[in-house]
C-alpha cells in the first residue's frame, strides 16, 4: 500500500465513524454494501476469473465498461422496483445496483478521470 492509500483509508475509517455516529442507519447500508462487495471475491462471478471469463476487465474497459456498468445499475434497480415477483424488492438488488455504481467509479479511477469536473469525452 502506497502512502497515498493509506491516507485515503485513515481519512476513510474517520469519515466512517463520523457517518455512523450522525446517522447510524447510513452506517449500516454502507456495511452492508462493504459485505457484498467483499464477498464477490470468492463467488462464482471470481471462480470464472480461473476459466478465463474476467468479467471485471469487461467492466474497467475504456468505453463499454461505462455501458455495462449503467445497464446492470439499471437492471437491478427495475427488478427492485417490479411487483410481484419473488425477487421484487429485495435489499440485495439495491447492494448490487451499488456495486456497479462504485465499478463504474473504479472504472473513472483508473482512467486517471477522478476530479469533480465533467469528464472529457
Amino acid at each position: 500500500m502506497t502512502e497515498l492509500e493509506g491516507v485515503r483509508l485513515d481519512k476513510a475509517k474517520q469519515d466512517l465513524q463520523l457517518i455512523n455516529e450522525k446517522e447510524p442507519e447510513v452506517g449500516t447500508a454502507l456495511a452492508m454494501v462493504i459485505s457484498h462487495i467483499a464477498g464477490t471475491y470468492s463467488d462464482k462471478y471470481a471462480k470464472g476469473q480461473k476459466e478465463g471469463i474476467d468479467t471485471k476487465t469487461m467492466l474497467y474497459g475504456e468505453k463499454s465498461g461505462k455501458w455495462i456498468n449503467i445497464y446492470q445499475v439499471e437492471r437491478y434497480l427495475q427488478r427492485y422496483i417490479t411487483e410481484g415477483s419473488k425477487k421484487s424488492y429485495l435489499i440485495k438488488d439495491i447492494e448490487k445496483a451499488v456495486h456497479y455504481l462504485i465499478f463504474e467509479i473504479t472504472r473513472r479511477i483508473r482512467l486517471h478521470q477522478t476530479d469533480e469536473t465533467e469528464p472529457v469525452l
